[in-house]
């Protein structure tokens, strides 16, 4: 006489989510197609009830995370290499699986090979970096082709973005040993003689530099700051009101109702060792800003008007590029040029804007 077996996922994306599949003649699919019923218990769990006898001698691959990251070893993703299609996704969704091995699968691959002792970044992007899986996770949120595309698409941000900062480092001749590519942090990833590289620096009051502002001012209110702001911080945060074209609110708030966080992906600035060493200083010296976009070009057209300029303008780099994996239209270029802002795009392993991108970041660093 069968059994039923009861699988109960938590459909929370990859923040606390697990969702299960049956490896079936080579298709990972989706543990509902052999249930007999299933039963919502909350907003966020479902529980499905599968006869045994449906499933008999075929493996079932468990994709689990907790808010902190994948709770998976090689066991689950030698399940995962063995799929040879998901036959959940939407035929538009077929296109992440062709980026992934054409463009993301590489990236990782040089960051592996190029971060001797590894680098220390999200636990999510660290475990696809360890176990290189066939599939990313993402592709596995079962309940939701949105969730699956936004959590695809931060992973693959935080890729482009390490490969790009590390190719640069390569290129430039620095030896990589560990690097740490975390958002705001209170150190830049490198030195590259007169200049410091940092990744995702934070502009956001109350993140800045792992909170050291609460440090410097005694809270994260800046307008009743202890003591003087820097004045460099003080002309930026000058500046968000100007190109906000709003009455003054503290910065904060301005930051995260309009710009949602002012933080550059990759940001040269003059050689300092901590941002204590730049809050010391009454200048600040922004050699480049690189803003990493990785979507096709519809999906981020309106980070253009709504970040890409005005970071340009409250920033005030030398220099800035937008570094684009993929085509963008020529007006467009022509468009950011007037503005001094170069566009550069097919940056990816063996594009033709990886070589454009390192030669101009050179001609732009090195006397």
């Amino acid at each position: 006489m069968s059994q039923i077996k009861e699988f109960c996922e938590i459909q929370n994306g990859l923040h606390g989510g697990r969702y299960y599949y049956v490896l079936d003649n080579g298709l990972c699919i989706h543990i509902s197609r052999y249930a007999v019923k299933s039963i919502s218990k909350n907003k966020e769990e479902v529980c499905y009830y599968v006869d045994e006898s449906k499933i008999a001698g075929k493996p079932v691959l468990t994709v689990e995370s907790s808010k902190s990251g994948p709770l998976m070893g090689p066991n689950e993703v030698q399940l995962i290499n063995r799929c040879v299609d998901l036959p959940h996704l939407a035929p538009p969704e077929k296109k992440f699986m062709e980026e992934w091995n054409r463009y993301y699968i590489p990236m990782l691959e040089f960051i592996k090979t190029t971060a001797v002792k590894g680098i220390v970044a999200s636990n999510m992007l660290e475990f696809h970096l360890k176990h290189l899986p066939k599939y990313p996770l993402s592709l596995f949120i079962s309940y939701s082709s949105d969730a699956r595309l936004k959590s695809f698409e931060v992973l693959t941000r935080e890729i482009h973005e390490i490969w790009i900062a590390l190719k640069i480092l390569k290129e430039l001749g620095k030896e990589i040993d560990l690097v740490w590519f975390k958002q705001s942090g209170g150190t830049p990833i490198a030195s590259i003689d007169n200049y410091s590289l940092w990744y995702e620096f934070d502009f956001t009051p109350h993140t800045m530099c792992e909170g050291f502002i609460q440090y410097y001012c005694g809270s994260f209110d800046v307008t009743n700051c202890k003591q003087p702001l820097p004045q460099w911080l003080s002309q930026i945060y000058s500046r968000i009101e100007k190109v906000l074209k709003r009455p003054y609110l503290r910065a904060q708030e301005l930051l995260g109702i309009e710009l949602k966080g002012l933080r550059p992906d990759i940001m040269f600035t003059q050689a300092v060792r901590s941002c204590r060493d730049l809050f010391e200083s009454s200048t600040l010296t922004i050699k480049l800003i690189i803003e990493c976009k990785n979507l096709d070009y519809e999906y981020w057209a309106t980070d253009i008007e709504k970040q890409i300029i005005p970071y340009k303008r409250i920033l005030q780099p030398e220099h800035m590029v937008v570094a684009s994996l993929k085509p963008v239209p020529q007006g467009v270029k022509e468009w950011l040029k007037h503005l001094n802002i170069r566009v550069i795009d097919n940056v990816y392993p063996g594009g033709i804007g990886e070589k454009q991108l390192i030669d101009h970041v050179k001609h732009i660093l090195l006397p």
